[in-house]
């Protein structure tokens, strides 16, 4: 475990610090579209601007990854993390949605490039820890933009609060300068080609990877239901408690901020346990279950419950819903042929990612037509075929061989 603390450092310290930066889009938002004399609505629209971001990141890898390495990649993305945020604080309105795209394709690289670091410097047999661990810096990136971002905005306007945020990538730069040499492998030696990035070519790659990798398209299958469950109860979960119970939003915003809390500690618990298990597949299939299960419970939620209660849940609900992204990538980096890790996991990713910006409107429209009850039962049913998918399929991982 010792020697695999500097990749793991190497990896957490670009997932924490983008993190902090992409979260700091929806964190700041309200104030951003204010500023631009928009409609509060536009909020959304700026969200899916830096979902689009990561989509197109995820199929323009090849042009990305492979070309500079995994950890020049990651100093890239810092950077332009850092770019994203200075056109967010011209105020003018094209730019700010191209800082909202930049930032969103600068967030998305951490996957692929964090996920070919680790698959080559540390051992297999921890992979579901240390990917779990790599992982909760999403939660910890978002707690600096709640804490110190919002905190900022608060008190001296929401560009402060960005800009704030961008010293956060500033710094990561400097940590990865420092980076042995032998991380710096990986890279193709081919000159890097901007124009690449824009490549129609591009739109076919996510399909190309998985048609010649099977195991890969029953793993991305089943994050389409994980997704679909995590993007649509948590994306509604504020609005569900003061719209259908009438909560204050102070205390829908707490109960939101207790279930992030959950999510940090159960990233890390699971990834543990399934290390222990010896199977991060079969823990997947007990997390689709324990998700499931929290997505009905949060539907049967009373506004006469106890506050303890609903906290206690919403605790839960973190510690399940949102707990299976680590285990996930370090199934993929199991089942992808050693040099193709980062492609693999760019690749399932961008399916993933569709299914994280489609999710909000399709449980949207459920509630509309049926209500929050069957809105959760249905994203519920879609998160225990997630694990259905897994538990049947007969494929074997590398680990399994």
């Amino acid at each position: 475990m010792r020697s695999s603390i500097l990749p793991l450092l190497i990896v957490l310290a670009p997932q924490i610090a983008l993190a902090a930066v992409q979260s700091g889009v929806p964190v700041l938002a309200p104030a951003i579209v204010a500023s631009l004399g928009m409609e509060p609505e536009a909020v959304g629209l700026l969200g899916g601007v830096m979902g689009f971001g990561s989509v197109w990141f995820f199929a323009a890898n090849r042009a990305v990854t492979p070309v500079l390495g995994p950890l020049r990649a990651l100093m890239a993305a810092a950077a332009l993390a850092i770019a994203g945020t200075g056109l967010l604080l011209t105020g003018f309105l094209p730019a700010v949605f191209a800082g909202a795209v930049a930032i969103g394709f600068a967030y998305a690289v951490t996957a692929p490039a964090g996920s070919q670091i680790l698959s080559r410097h540390t051992p297999r047999r921890l992979w579901g820890t240390l990917f779990s661990i790599r992982q909760s810096g999403v939660p910890m990136g978002a707690t600096i933009a709640g804490l110190v971002g919002a905190g900022l905005a608060a008190a001296f306007g929401w560009r402060w609060g960005a800009a704030a945020l961008a010293v956060v990538p500033l710094a990561c730069i400097a940590v990865l300068a420092l980076a042995p040499e032998r991380f710096r492998e990986g890279a193709s030696g081919a000159p890097f080609r901007p124009r690449a990035l824009f490549a129609p070519a591009n739109a076919a790659a996510p399909f190309v990877t998985l048609g010649r990798m099977p195991q890969l398209r029953l793993l991305t299958l089943a994050s389409l239901g994980f997704a679909m469950g995590q993007g649509s109860g948590f994306a509604f979960l504020t609005t569900f408690l003061t719209d259908s119970l009438g909560f204050s939003l102070a205390l829908a915003g707490a109960v939101f901020s207790m279930a992030q809390l959950a999510s940090f500690a159960g990233r890390v618990a699971v990834g543990v346990l399934a290390d222990r298990l010896g199977s991060t597949r079969w823990m997947l299939v007990a997390m689709a279950v324990a998700s499931a299960a929290s997505l009905v419970l949060i539907s049967a939620f009373g506004a006469d419950w106890p506050r303890w209660l609903i906290f206690a849940c919403a605790a839960a609900a973190g510690a399940s819903i949102a707990t299976w992204n680590g285990l996930f990538l370090a199934e993929i980096a199991k089942v992808a042929p050693e040099d193709e890790v980062a492609e693999a996991t760019a690749s399932a990713t961008f399916f993933t990612f569709v299914a994280y910006m489609f999710a909000p409107p399709l449980f949207g429209a459920m509630v509309w037509l049926a209500g929050y009850g069957a809105a959760y039962y249905l994203v519920a049913a879609l998160v225990l075929s997630a694990g259905a998918v897994l538990a049947l399929s007969r494929g074997e991982t590398v680990a399994e061989r």
